[in-house]
């Protein structure tokens, strides 16, 4: 299935919704003038409005306007503009309050007991896995899931088990290919091959076609014991990659890639978008795909591991186990264990079914509590979002729009002021063609890369960038973002300027070194989540212009005279409100002149000394600060 037509898919399999409210004609006309000029996705997805007539912006995609939701849900986050959802997107009130409300009323035991309140905890974990399951589009009676911490854990357990059943192989290892867009938990599992062609870093998509079409093995032996991992989407840019490629692989004609397994880290995908179009079809879908559901919930702080359960039985033949995960342990005498994802179990009429892989791959206790708030999560995005369809439509429009306001900006000579990073095989800053790429769901996530420009062409620090923006209250990520590949293309750096940076002291963090003889050596990160409004985006586009273009701009003639009427009337308060509360002494330092004029300041709200009876006496500082806004 061509990623072009992901989304005719999904329109075949669109989800009921509520009917929307009707609005008044003279709303609805106004409305509906702006509506698919602002969420073109929509277009592009069928959703069963009311009605034969296009839904008005208040109303779509969502059953309520944004607006009134970030109200209602998400006032913990309205002291700021939050930019980083891939970093962990925000969990709702509701599901904080249900979640605390079931386990004020509930009792819940250690699933592993057999006791009323351990079969209570048992009862709800396996409904709220089966619920997560089709939250996700995948069918359990062909996937399985196995709770994790996180995206990180879920990739672990599956590099391990290829640890393990390598050592059984002549060659002593698998071999590992990873895109360069891998988030670095991905490209961590390369330690665990042996040999210098056990493992592969593909720099681009045309070498992972070369490796599927047979055209370049990079090393891989034919029939070899194998795993391939790439990123759903990644987590630098937001390109979303072919999801084409696990089902080439499984059914390749030559045999070649007979034995080798794929892993999809979806953990930014599936923040923004459905994931019903991975696993509609098991025989294409990946083997194992891992996510975080911090990521898109907010809360809890987990992560799946979904195995497609014809290929799960590989993950069973790890050596370790924990507590929970066997059904009989032997370890005096001769060491060995019986796997519950292997064991055959009998009923009473006679029947047999081989344990869960989650049964076998769930060490020690699981976080019960946890999988509750999971469970409340699932309903409560629900309730707000209607679908993933809704929340990929919604933030593809937001997306679209920042990329828009962002490419417009320039300086009077003509620089513009940022430059934004594309990770597919060509430029599409450069080429122009970002319009076509950022708003469309089915390539792009809501995710924007970029630097900064200085007037002069020169970069600007992305540290710098990140931390005025935190001063005004808006939350961006700076840095490599934990993208090495990626990050690396992007900045078009070759080997030996990395180790340069290396040299020079670089490493990733907020303390590392942002620019190295002109050359960047990371981003500025900005993420969109379901609940962001356009006035977020609009927010940081403001500060873009006003710290950047405008720094140190003149003030317009015919703004000259309100400019000087507001500098002496801030003056005027300024003067009147120390007066009433200061002495002015010599050596107090209370007292400053800008230009012609003395400026005494309001006291301070730290008491610092206390008077004769008792009552704590303030003393003033001093504003010394000359600018068009003061000084006339």
């Amino acid at each position: 299935m061509s990623r072009l037509n992901l989304l005719s898919r999904l329109s075949k399999k669109g989800r009921e919704r509520r009917d929307v409210a009707t609005m008044s004609d003279n709303t609805r006309k106004s409305s509906q003038e702006k509506t698919f000029s602002e969420y073109p996705a929509l277009s592009s997805i069928n959703f069963s409005f009311s009605g034969n007539k296009r839904p008005a912006l208040t109303e779509s995609p969502y059953n309520k306007p944004v607006e009134m939701i970030r109200k209602e849900e998400y006032s913990h986050i309205n002291s700021g503009i939050y930019l980083d959802h891939s970093g962990t997107t925000i969990y709702a009130q509701s599901t904080i309050k249900r979640f605390a409300d079931k386990m004020r009323a509930n009792l819940y035991g250690n699933p592993h007991s057999a006791n009323e309140p351990a079969k209570f905890s048992g009862e709800m974990v396996d409904s709220v896995r089966e619920k997560t399951l089709r939250f996700l589009g995948a069918d359990p009676r062909h996937f399985d899931l196995v709770f994790v911490a996180n995206a990180t854990a879920a990739i672990k357990l599956v590099a391990d088990c290829f640890r393990d059943l390598a050592e059984q192989t002549r060659a002593g290892s698998f071999w590992y290919g990873y895109h360069r867009d891998a988030h670095t938990s991905l490209v961590g599992v390369h330690e665990l091959t042996k040999g210098p062609l056990s493992h592969k870093c593909f720099e681009s998509d045309a070498e992972v076609e070369e490796w599927i079409e047979g055209r370049n093995t990079f090393g891989q032996q034919p029939g070899g014991l194998a795993l391939f991992a790439y990123p759903g989407q990644s987590n630098l840019t937001g390109r979303r990659l072919p999801l084409t490629w696990t089902g080439r692989i499984r059914h390749d004609r030559t045999k070649r890639l007979r034995n080798t397994y794929t892993l999809l880290d979806a953990a930014a995908l599936a923040m923004t978008s459905p994931m019903s179009y991975v696993f509609e079809d098991p025989d294409t879908a990946p083997d194992f795909t891992c996510v975080s559901f911090y990521k898109i919930f907010g809360f809890p702080d987990m992560g799946g591991l979904i195995v497609r359960k014809d290929s799960g039985h590989i993950l069973a033949l790890r050596k370790y186990f924990g507590g929970g995960t066997v059904s009989l342990v032997s370890t005096i005498g001769s060491a060995w264990h019986v796997s519950k994802g292997l064991e055959v179990y009998t009923h009473d009429d006679g029947s047999e079914h081989v344990g869960g892989l989650h049964e076998g791959l769930e060490d020690g206790t699981l976080p019960f509590h946890s999988i509750l708030a999971l469970g409340e999560a699932i309903d409560v995005h629900k309730e707000l979002f209607g679908s993933m369809e809704n929340v990929s439509a919604h933030t593809s429009m937001l997306v679209k729009r920042l990329y828009q306001g962002m490419k417009a900006m320039r300086y009077e000579n003509g620089q513009q002021l940022c430059k934004v990073y594309h990770s597919g095989d060509e430029d599409i800053w450069e080429k122009g063609e970002g319009d076509k790429v950022y708003g469309d769901a089915r390539v792009q996530g809501a995710t924007i890369a970029f630097n900064v420009f200085r007037e002069d062409g020169t970069y600007e620090s992305y540290a710098m960038v990140e931390k005025m923006a935190n001063d005004g209250g808006i939350y961006v990520r700076s840095g490599g973002v934990c993208n090495p590949g990626g990050v690396f293309t992007a900045l078009q750096y070759e080997p030996w300027q990395l180790n340069r940076a290396k040299s020079a002291g670089h490493h990733c963090g907020s303390n590392g070194l942002s620019v190295i003889n002109e050359l960047p050596t990371g981003v500025v990160r900005a993420s969109l989540g379901a609940m962001s409004t356009a006035q977020d985006v609009n927010a940081f586009l403001d500060f873009l212009k006003k710290n950047f273009l405008e720094k140190g701009l003149p003030t317009p003639k015919s703004n000259i005279k309100r400019k000087r009427q507001q500098a002496q009337n801030l003056l005027d308060s300024l003067s009147s409100a120390a007066m009433a509360t200061a002495t002015v002494t010599a050596d107090g330092g209370t007292e400053t002149r800008t230009g012609t004029s003395t400026v005494i300041l309001p006291p301070s709200p730290t008491p610092t000394s206390v008077g004769e009876e008792g009552a704590a006496t303030m003393k003033p500082k001093v504003l010394e600060r000359v600018g068009s806004a003061i000084s006339i």
